[in-house]
């Protein structure tokens, strides 16, 4: 049997999506992430680039509740629909139906980027990388989740055909994106603790 186009995959398991990754503990390590995540002195715009339903923001909204605007940007139209329900109650939130590349967040207009399990999903990664930058201010952070080789993520690669990359990898892309004072923050449990690593770096 073909396998499913990833949007497909992505809406047929957009209403359970957000209890199986809890179940896994996603937001857990989500939460030790945001934990590393240095604070800022003024209420930030925020981006969550790929948000799925919302985890890594729900995760930063743990930390630090003031945001000027928070952007939420997805491609599916489902996994969006369960992030409005989520962030309902969230003031200054906005949503956005489109995909990395497009101009729905001006550039240069965000002080913090979240962005969870993306850029193994992208063609180039690097490029994927680069919008990132573009989106932030001089100063701007970034705090990504990204998958890291095991044999649980070739497993998960088989199903939804996302790439992994060790931590040396990841550095080597951020900084040749240009940024730095990069720090790698490993996941202390579960399923996350195997899978995946926490990135957070300054864009300068």
């Amino acid at each position: 049997m073909a396998k499913a186009p990833l949007s497909s995959l992505y809406a047929q398991f957009s209403h359970r999506w957000h209890g199986d990754i809890t179940r896994l503990g996603y937001p857990d390590a989500y939460d030790e992430l945001m934990a590393a995540l240095p604070t800022t002195t003024s209420a930030p715009t925020v981006l969550d680039a790929g948000c799925g339903t919302g985890a890594l923001a729900q995760a930063w909204l743990k930390t630090d509740q003031r945001h000027k605007t928070l952007h939420m940007l997805d491609s599916s139209e489902e996994m969006l629909s369960q992030a409005r329900a989520n962030f309902s109650a969230i003031p200054n939130t906005a949503f956005h139906q489109d995909i990395l590349g497009s101009e729905a967040i001006p550039q240069n207009t965000c002080d913090l980027l979240l962005s969870a399990h993306v850029i193994e999903h992208l063609d180039t990664p690097q490029d994927g990388l680069s919008w990132f930058a573009s989106r932030l201010r001089k100063g701007g952070q970034i705090a990504l989740s990204v998958s890291k080789p095991h044999w649980c993520t070739a497993l998960v690669r088989w199903r939804w055909g996302h790439k992994a990359f060790t931590p040396s990898d990841v550095h080597s892309m951020l900084t040749a994106t240009g940024f730095t004072n990069i720090q790698t923050v490993t996941f202390s449990k579960g399923p996350p603790s195997r899978t995946s690593c926490g990135y957070i770096a300054l864009r300068t």
